[in-house]
């Protein structure tokens, strides 16, 4: 069942960066614009927030779920459980600032959620895949869905918002249908 809420928790926050959340992210260099937008969509600013929240806890309960099956190291949920925290910590902030608080706190917020979180949960995530006794195709899948993952982490850390954009856009597109796969490869 974790890999099924995890894929679905994961599309719907997805979702919700592309037509809630990116305007009011970097790739809007405009700061005032930014704080404008969150301003005029403040309450769906917020929800949209909660959705990433329920996403980030809904992969913990992936990780540990996933952990169990292959007997994978503690060591990646206790990584996974610290990309929650700096997750979480990222994304109250953004609800709480609100457009007033905004100018603040974003460029921390997005670094944190982006470099930081997003970091940890990905080498959480590669640790279980190299657990995972997986053929050829599944390797090179999680390949290619583990490097966007890390261009995504990479990008918020070198401030290149195109770059997280873009390596979001992948590893989302990637990362659902991998969930679903894990759940019927390993239940």
């Amino acid at each position: 069942m974790a890999p099924l809420v995890c894929a679905i928790l994961n599309l719907v926050a997805a979702l919700t960066m592309a037509f809630v959340i990116a305007p009011a992210t970097p790739l809007v260099p405009d700061v005032a614009e930014r704080e404008r937008y969150v301003r005029e969509h403040l309450v769906a600013w917020r929800v949209a927030w909660l959705a990433w929240m329920a996403a980030g806890a809904s992969l913990l309960w992936l990780y540990s779920w996933w952990r169990a099956r292959v007997r994978g190291s503690r060591m990646a949920l206790a990584l996974a459980l610290a990309g929650l925290a700096a997750d979480w910590t990222a994304e109250i902030t953004l609800i709480v600032a609100g457009a007033d608080g905004y100018a603040t706190v974003a460029a921390a917020a997005f670094f944190l959620t982006g470099a930081v979180a997003n970091g940890l949960y990905t080498v959480a995530g590669i640790l279980l895949t190299l657990a995972t006794p997986l053929g050829l195709r599944a390797r090179i899948y999680a390949a290619f869905m583990w490097s966007a993952a890390l261009m995504l982490s990479l990008g918020a850390l070198i401030a290149q918002p195109l770059v997280v954009a873009l390596a979001t856009a992948e590893l989302f597109t990637l990362f659902s249908p991998w969930c679903v796969w894990l759940w019927l490869r390993l239940r």
